[in-house]
């Protein structure tokens, strides 16, 4: 990966800190799941938080994602990374 490449993967990668902050403190709406990009299921999980009948299901599901956010991290930023290669084997001018 170039310099370039390189940059911008830097600048658009999630951090597993960040995201782990996220599921503790704000799990239950979902936010972890939007900042990994996982829009349909994060929209979910704020729909039921926003109907109280829904909350407890969201408090075990976001308790159930502090094991799986990791590799939620690793996904978005693994296909980052190619989207990023296919973006400069597709355009080869924008890496010049």
């Amino acid at each position: 990966m170039n310099t370039s490449r390189l940059i911008r993967y830097e600048a658009n990668k999630r951090s597993l800190g960040a995201a782990l902050v996220f599921c503790i403190f704000f799990g239950f709406l979902g936010l972890h799941r939007f900042y990994v990009n996982k829009k349909n299921s994060g929209m979910a999980m704020l729909i039921l938080s926003i109907i109280v009948v829904g909350l407890p299901v969201t408090i075990v599901w976001s308790i159930v994602d502090l094991f799986l956010v990791s590799g939620m991290v690793s996904t978005y930023n693994n296909d980052l990374a190619d989207k990023i290669e296919q973006h400069y084997y597709h355009h080869p001018a924008a890496s010049a």
